[in-house]
């Protein structure tokens, strides 16, 4: 008799989203089950290691997967795996008889556009493959746990981060984008390794949009507008693309057309008076790079424009396309501000706020993500933005906005209503960057646009007035959670936690919602004593779905003061800098040594993803009925050789079943 094989190949991606739930259907004409069988359940998670092998802490269920259980006879029992990601055959559902079944899951769609078979292993607490046998008969129980993944999400352990560096008129830093390890703890220089340097300000400016492309081992990096600083070289539409690795000058790879228009005063940056109304309003915001690795997408913030380009070649000499973000529905014309991108499960995310730039009302601000397809925007996330915060500076009765959200002024004729003396708050939000935790929730880094008006030490803008002027950012990292049906509970409503008590939040005032409490300044803070800051990061978040921690670009992150770098936040408990600066926080700009101190200095945050392993399996079995169907009961072959062949007919690799 022939020996047939049924091969098997494991790849990847995935949209989480609502699905049906795990009950179960059968054909017409099929027997009746014995009711002697036992129970199978057919689970399937979401796997984000691509090891093989079950992450109970990790691994999350997966909804909406097809289950098909046939009999030896051919009686199918049907289902779709439902909120825990179960699928389970009682012995009383009717249609299976003999108590060996094969059990096949597929992905349907829409899920097929992006998710794919996980690795499968037989080693102990394995995922199972897509087809696999089970034996319940006689009362004997049996479950089959498959994996999905999106190969999107793969990165190595040894994974980097990449930020840029922003300089301003007082400052000294040459640097421009910075690489640093994961696992990157304690102050440059004094107690830890200061990052890797790719490019520097002469050669490509002040930048914030960053993305990474695994194929092509490089980054995207954008202009950026910001007072007190310079353009790049090619202006403020310029993209550039630099080595991931290093030891390559940055090159110019497109422009945003239209996206700058206002010049900075190159002669006198510390004072750059012409800029104030720039920020947030020109150059280009947020970069994200397409999963499949063959688009980029910026926004221009001028034209509140997504722009997309080739990401495939050297340079793009046009963008691809150039589509309007449509205004969400601001209280005014004028006020929606986009910025944020990012994709997920094959999906681009765009973020953005009503600023209430307009009308001056705080009860304006809201914050809005959209989901675009390509061809529609639509609505996933709104959130007003009016409840209270943490306070930018404790115990200053003088700054009566610094523990909300305000509407965006950058206005000279009320240029003394931000400051006492010489300093200066009132946070303005920009809805910069957006990221994903595994199961689907939105981590959200509200950078404040107000800090890109002024800096730490820059002169007042009007004229005759050259007193300096210290900003303080007042930042925000917010967490969306996914509910299982579909859409997010904002933190501290419906399931979202609120983990705020004064013991870890900084003693923020009752009342006040954190699903991160940890992010406030670290040396201060307690029951008792507020911290001086109960808003430190600086707006950008990115998360690898393989670790425990957010990272987010944060203000004196170790405590340090005048200082920049990045705190790690605990993703299920919301811990951060606050609370242990020591294992949650890397400094790796010194005290005003960029010029903007306390009022930030950096942009997005990228890592170093990965591409993923792909998976080639194979059974053999005895067909007797020669379908060339593996069967249930059907007798397996141990002990064969396979020979996996490139397509010359070289053998590149042998195992037995």
């Amino acid at each position: 008799m022939p020996l047939r094989r049924l091969l098997r190949v494991g790849l990847s991606s995935l949209l989480l989203m609502g699905g049906a739930t795990g009950t179960i259907a059968t054909s017409a004409g099929q027997a009746g089950a014995s009711t002697s069988d036992g129970t199978l359940t057919v689970e399937t998670l979401r796997d984000f290691f691509g090891t093989g092998v079950i992450n109970t802490t990790m691994d999350v269920p997966q909804r909406g997967m097809k289950v098909d259980v046939t009999d030896p006879a051919g009686h199918h029992v049907n289902g779709v795996t439902d909120a825990t990601g179960k699928v389970v055959v009682q012995p009383s559902d009717k249609g299976l008889s003999g108590g060996r079944y094969r059990v096949d899951v597929t992905v349907p769609a829409p899920y097929s556009d992006y998710l794919r078979a996980a690795p499968a292993s037989t080693a102990a607490n394995h995922f199972d493959s897509f087809t696999s046998f089970v034996d319940v008969s006689g009362g004997k129980d049996a479950s089959v746990i498959t994996g999905v993944w999106d190969a999107a999400d793969y990165a190595l352990p040894d994974s980097r981060y990449f930020v840029p560096v922003q300089n301003g008129g007082s400052g000294t830093d040459t640097r421009a984008l910075v690489a640093f390890g994961t696992g990157a703890r304690g102050n440059c220089p004094d107690k830890a390794a200061c990052p890797d340097v790719l490019d520097t300000q002469d050669q490509v400016g002040t930048t914030f949009g960053l993305a990474y492309d695994k194929d092509r081992q490089r980054l995207f990096q954008a202009e950026f507008a910001r007072r007190y600083t310079k353009y790049g070289p090619d202006g403020g539409d310029a993209i550039y693309t630099v080595p991931a690795g290093g030891g390559g000058a940055p090159k110019l790879f497109a422009k945003v057309p239209g996206a700058s228009v206002t010049p900075h005063d190159t002669a006198r940056p510390i004072k750059d008076a012409g800029f104030t109304d720039a920020p947030g309003k020109e150059s280009v915001g947020g970069l994200a790079l397409s999963e499949d690795g063959s688009t980029l997408y910026a926004v221009n913030l001028r034209s509140r424009s997504l722009v997309s380009f080739d990401a495939t070649g050297a340079a793009a000499s046009a963008p691809r396309a150039t589509v309007p973000i449509p205004d969400p529905g601001c209280a005014a014309s004028g006020d929606w501000r986009p910025f944020g991108l990012t994709t997920h499960d094959n999906t681009l995310y765009v973020g953005g706020v009503c600023s209430a730039e307009s009308t001056q009302k705080r009860a304006d601000l809201k914050a809005v993500v959209y989901a675009y397809d390509g061809k529609r925007f639509t609505p996933v996330l709104t959130h007003a933005l009016t409840d209270e915060r943490g306070n930018v500076l404790s115990g200053d009765a003088a700054f009566p906005q610094a523990h909300f959200w305000n509407p965006w002024n950058g206005s000279l004729k009320d240029w003394d209503s931000f400051k006492v003396n010489n300093t200066m708050i009132d946070p303005q939000p920009e809805l910069a960057s957006m990221a994903f935790a595994r199961d689907g929730s939105m981590v959200l880094g509200f950078r404040d646009r107000f800090m890109d008006i002024v800096s730490w030490g820059g002169l007042d803008p009007r004229p005759s007035n050259d007193d300096a002027e210290n900003g303080m950012s007042g930042g925000d990292i917010n967490m969306a959670c996914a509910k299982p049906t579909g859409g997010y509970d904002w933190e501290g409503t419906g399931a979202c936690p609120n983990h705020a008590t004064p013991a870890v939040d900084g003693a923020e005032a009752p009342g006040v919602v954190e699903y991160f409490p940890g992010d406030f300044f670290p040396n201060g803070g307690s029951a008792t004593q507020p911290g001086p800051h109960q808003e430190s990061s600086l707006g950008s978040v990115a998360y690898i779905p393989q670790q425990q921690w957010v990272v987010s670009t944060q203000m004196d992150p170790t405590g340090n003061v005048i200082t920049d770098g990045t705190g790690y936040y605990d993703i299920t408990t919301g811990a951060g800098p606050g609370n242990d600066p020591a294992a949650n926080a890397y400094q790796f700009i010194g005290p005003n040594q960029n010029g903007f101190g306390k009022a930030g200095g950096l942009g997005d945050i990228a890592y170093a993803a990965a591409n993923a392993p792909i998976q080639i399996g194979n059974v053999v079995w005895y067909d007797g009925d020669h379908n060339g169907i593996q069967d249930a009961g059907q007798v397996l072959l141990p002990g064969a050789t396979v020979n996996l062949l490139d397509a010359d007919g070289k053998q590149v690799a042998t195992t037995k079943t």
